[in-house]
């Protein structure tokens, strides 16, 4: 019984994931979990379940069947500040990711990540997006950590190389 309780509620959740509501929150949470926002997720509901650019998204990307190339996502038009309604664009997935290749491109090396138990070193990875990959964390709690906003990570550390290679 507690099983099928299980799959209702994950099926319940992947279907509301897929809404415009289920979108936008997602994207909210991911913001939240990344930088400070000053606007909530009401607010940030009401600038957008009506947005034409944001439908128009949504609805290509249901049209084809959730390729996640096209979902909507957000951007930030100038990375050095935080999400704020003047400072973020919508676009899609592969947009996004393309725009942000071209930006570390530009920017250079990125510092490497240094995992840590303790005072010791487990593994330093090229990059935060290695990291990621390698031990299947989520990506904003990496960010959380290595932004200071979390400690850990199911107990290890994680910091930059350089810190001073961050901006």
């Amino acid at each position: 019984m507690k099983n099928k309780t299980n799959e209702k509620l994950l099926e319940n959740t992947l279907r509301y994931r897929r809404t415009k509501k289920g979108v936008l929150t997602n994207m909210y949470h991911h913001m939240k979990s990344r930088h400070n926002i000053d606007f909530s997720l009401q607010e940030f509901h009401s600038m957008y379940l009506t947005d034409r650019k944001f439908i128009r998204l949504f609805n290509d990307w249901t049209k084809s069947n959730y390729n996640k190339q096209l979902k909507p996502s957000l951007d930030r038009i100038d990375n050095r500040k935080h999400y704020y309604a003047g400072n973020i664009n919508m676009m899609t997935w592969a947009e996004n990711r393309f725009k942000q290749a071209k930006l570390d491109g530009k920017r250079g090396r990125k510092p490497k990540v240094i995992q840590m138990l303790g005072n010791k070193v487990i593994k330093v990875f090229m990059s935060q997006r290695h990291a990621v990959k390698e031990l299947g964390l989520s990506q904003g709690n990496l960010s959380e950590v290595l932004n200071g906003k979390r400690k850990t990570i199911d107990g290890y550390a994680f910091v930059y190389e350089n810190k001073e290679l961050i901006k």
